[in-house]
């Protein structure tokens, strides 16, 4: 195996003249702009070669300078720019301590060796702060010269003119001065997000939210709004953004360093003018799979940045963090990754299975391969002229090895990973093209998915992963009940029953877009989905129900996001009813509840002695307590506050065993003086309408047998449901705000 280099990065990338011209920036663009010269009306390349992003990194290894490691005593970022202007790219790093350097870098044939640091200065400043540091080198003010912008210690980050084009640039000892978010310290960018043409301030924090600050002053003028969240991004701790266009579409992408050594891939599916960010996925390891994490490496607080460090086309992985050495991981292309898996699986024509159950190297490295090839064609990174010939490569392999690719029931005992190897090289075909009719017939001829099995996949777009396990009847049923729900308001890929796969799985799962887990049961167990003061019982068939719950996990709180935001909003507005009027919600509700104002709230009342020794058992005792107790329709309320993704999938186990018993559950309860379980059926009832006049009902029993009705709504201008008539009732509503108001019994 070559070992990437230990102190290389290549100097040559090519760039989007027009755009990078207009934005004037050096922290950001396609291909980084440390290899560039800014002019005022010209931006000069040294060279152009092809170079292009990956998903996937080899292991990391100790960046060093003349054989040392570097090390900067803690917490270092890393930030390249060609700040000496000679065509070569320098590495720019800032520390725990308030200091900022860069390593020159020299050329030495394709790469550049990096030397001895040399501090950087304005005027006669040499440091800022006494902590965590963070640097981007670009034209932000004054003239076309690049300035220095620091973010560090006392939520600032300081602007500094740069004085001219000499080969060094100086800066200058006075700064502009931006207040940011508590906690920033040196997690920043700087990127024309709203593209206006001035450059912004994107944020981070030991906290973990993102903060946007729009630049409204001019080119040479900045001057920042009001910070807003960015795209509503909140992690653990220790985000740490960098904005570049990472899948070269044009558009701006966030990626993040996380605390644990992760980084997350936040993709912009907007429109120019208009960004939107897409769900996060995580860069991987190119050898041993699964995500990439430094946190062994560098410790918290992982701050990547990218260049081509080995000189073959292919960016690569920087990153400082806490303990203030800096890695490189050597980036890997999907060809690559394409040839390595060709040729292990010709070095194992036969024997992979087995070997891959004692061999966790080889086992990591074969569905390292598969994910990474995933991650890459999903990426948007591979253009349409090269994503054919692979995937038509990897069909090929498919044809060549069914032996460990064809739908087949494998020896659990003896080769324990091949079912999970099967299902992934088949979510890398799946995701590997737009969703078709086409691309699901041609999986599923190539893999042989046969009856129900296919079914699933060429009419509902599931991959139902089982190692052939699940009865004729088990996946007919499950068509079944899946074709019955509207399609459009629930995302799933990939169904799988782990405890059909057995302990392989358990060591070396898959990874799809979207997928549920679901038990490992026969058909025919019953389960009353009922409380005792239902109006009768409602029983139905334990491995369906935990079918369409499963499903409904991908409902509201995935695709319903999108669909219906208001929703989304509303089961959280529910939540904060059910509990009472001593509990109150931020006013976003999404945000959970307000503790402060609960806390003060239960203390004023007597309920609660002010002692956080016993704040836990007071607040579960009183929402245990009566009025309480029938406050959801389906368990706890205190349950549903603390885990508010069980909250709407748990009523589907009520409206798919019986939408009908759920109203009339709703209406008893209603009458009973408990309001909030006919909020939560009419929560689920909406979402399944999509916004239309009618709904389905559903009545499933033991043994997966399904009835459905169609059944009639009625709505107020604001889209609220005020009538449903069914075959069973005839019922109303009014509203106060978004909760209901009134509910009467109508004449049918």
């Amino acid at each position: 195996m070559m070992h990437p280099p230990k102190v290389f990065v290549s100097l040559v990338f090519p760039l989007n003249k027009r755009r990078l011209t207009h934005q004037k920036t050096m922290s950001y663009q396609r291909f980084f702009l440390f290899f560039c010269l800014l002019t005022a009306t010209s931006l000069t390349v040294q060279a152009e070669t092809e170079t292009t992003f990956t998903m996937s990194f080899r292991e990391a290894y100790a960046l060093r300078v003349n054989r040392n490691q570097v090390e900067t005593g803690s917490h270092v970022t890393t930030r390249f720019f060609d700040l000496n202007q000679d065509g070569t790219p320098d590495l720019l790093t800032g520390d725990g301590q308030g200091q900022i350097r860069y390593y020159p870098g020299r050329l030495s044939g394709k790469v550049v060796r990096f030397h001895q640091p040399v501090s950087i200065q304005a005027g006669g400043r040499n440091r800022w702060g006494t902590s965590y540091t963070g640097v981007v080198v670009t034209q932000i003010s004054g003239n076309d010269a690049p300035d220095l912008i620091v973010a560090h210690s006392g939520n600032k980050v300081s602007i500094h003119t740069g004085l001219g084009d000499d080969r060094l640039p100086q800066f200058s000892e006075e700064s502009i001065d931006v207040d940011v978010q508590d906690n920033c310290q040196g997690r920043f960018d700087l990127a024309d997000w709203n593209g206006d043409g001035l450059l912004d301030l994107i944020t981070g924090s030991f906290g973990g939210a993102l903060i946007w600050y729009p630049n409204t002053g001019t080119k040479s003028n900045p001057k920042f709004a009001e910070g807003q969240p960015f795209h509503d991004i909140r992690r653990a701790y220790n985000a740490h953004p960098r904005v570049l266009d990472f899948n070269q579409d044009g558009k701006l992408d966030l990626v993040l360093g996380v605390n644990w050594g992760t980084i997350e891939l936040y993709l912009n599916i907007g429109k120019e003018g208009a960004p939107d960010l897409g769900r996060p996925t995580t860069l991987r390891w190119a050898t041993k799979g699964g995500a990439l994490n430094l946190r062994s490496q560098n410790g918290d607080d992982t701050t990547p940045d990218f260049a081509d460090l080995t000189g073959d086309g292919v960016v690569d992985l920087v990153s400082g963090g806490k303990n203030g050495k800096i890695f490189l991981m050597q980036g890997v292309g999907a060809k690559d990754h394409l040839a390595e898996l060709k040729q292990l699986l010709a070095n194992h024509p036969s024997d992979l299975g087995f070997k891959m159950a004692s061999d966790e190297a080889l086992r990591g490295k074969s569905f390292g391969l598969l994910g990474s090839l995933q991650a890459a064609l999903n990426s948007g990174l591979i253009s349409e002229i090269n994503r054919r010939p692979i995937v038509a490569e990897l069909y090929a392999l498919v044809k060549e090895y069914p032996q460990y690719f064809r739908r087949q029931q494998f020896d659990l005992e003896q080769t324990p990973h091949l079912p999970s190897l099967a299902a992934q090289m088949w979510i890398v075909l799946f995701e590997a093209f737009p969703d078709s009719s086409e691309n699901r017939h041609q999986l599923a001829d190539l893999a042989g998915f046969e009856n129900a099995y296919k079914t699933l996949l060429v009419n509902l777009g599931v991959i139902f992963i089982d190692n052939n396990t699940a009865t004729a009847e088990q996946t007919e049923k499950m068509v079944t009940l899946l074709s019955a729900m509207p399609r459009e308001v629930w995302d799933v890929e990939t169904i799988t029953v782990r405890g059909w796969l057995g302990e392989g799985f358990k060591q070396q799962g898959i990874s799809s877009r979207t997928g549920v887990n679901i038990f490992a049961l026969p058909l025919g167990r019953p389960e009353n989905s009922f409380p005792g003061d239902a109006p009768r019982r409602g029983v139905t068939d334990v491995y369906m129900i935990c079918l369409a719950h499963e499903i409904a996990h991908n409902m509201l709180d995935t695709v319903g996001r999108q669909l219906r935001p208001d929703l989304f909003e509303l089961k959280y507005e529910q939540l904060e009813f059910a509990a009472g009027d001593l509990v109150e919600f931020h006013d976003r509700k999404s945000r959970g509840v307000n503790w402060q104002v609960t806390k003060s709230n239960l203390s004023q009342q007597g309920i609660w002695d002010g002692q956080e020794a016993s704040w836990s058992t007071t607040w579960k005792s009183y929402l245990e307590s009566e009025p309480f107790k029938r406050a959801h329709v389906r368990g706890s309320v205190h349950f549903f506050i603390h885990s508010p993704q069980e909250a709407f999938a748990t009523l589907a186990n009520q409206y798919f065993t019986d939408s009908q018993l759920m109203l009339e559950l709703g209406v008893t309860r209603w009458n009973d003086g408990h309001r909030a379980s006919i909020n939560q059926f009419l929560l689920i009832a909406d979402y399944l309408s999509q916004k239309t006049e009618a709904v389905s009902f559903y009545q499933m029993g033991v043994g997966g047998v399904l009835t459905t009705e169609e059944v009639r709504l009625k709505r107020n201008e604001r889209g609220q449901i005020t009538m449903i008539e069914s075959r069973g009732s005839k019922v109303g509503f009014s509203y106060e705000g978004n909760l209901v108001k009134t509910l009467t019994l109508l004449d049918r």
